[in-house]
Order: structure tokens, then C-alpha cells, then sequence
């Protein structure tokens, strides 16, 4: 899930987004892959 998460954010913004995001704001990567996942189990 986190490798489909990482794609799609990549394609959403820019190549480079989601691993940006995950060193910039930890937190805000954390929560955004976590409803993705729960969007995705429901």
C-alpha cells in the first residue's frame, strides 16, 4: 500500500511529493498514508 500511496501522490503533485512530504511534516505523510488506507479497506 505504501508504494501505491507514494505513485499516486507522485502523479497527484509532483515526482518527489510523498518522499518530500515524509521529511518535511512526518506527521501530515503519516496521516494522509493512513486515509488512504483506510479509504481503501472500507
Amino acid at each position: 500500500m505504501l508504494e501505491i500511496f507514494i505513485e499516486l501522490t507522485d502523479q497527484l503533485y509532483w515526482k518527489g511529493y510523498a518522499q518530500q512530504l515524509a521529511i518535511d511534516n512526518p506527521a501530515a505523510f503519516q496521516f494522509e498514508l493512513a486515509e488512504f488506507i483506510n479509504s481503501y479497506n472500507s
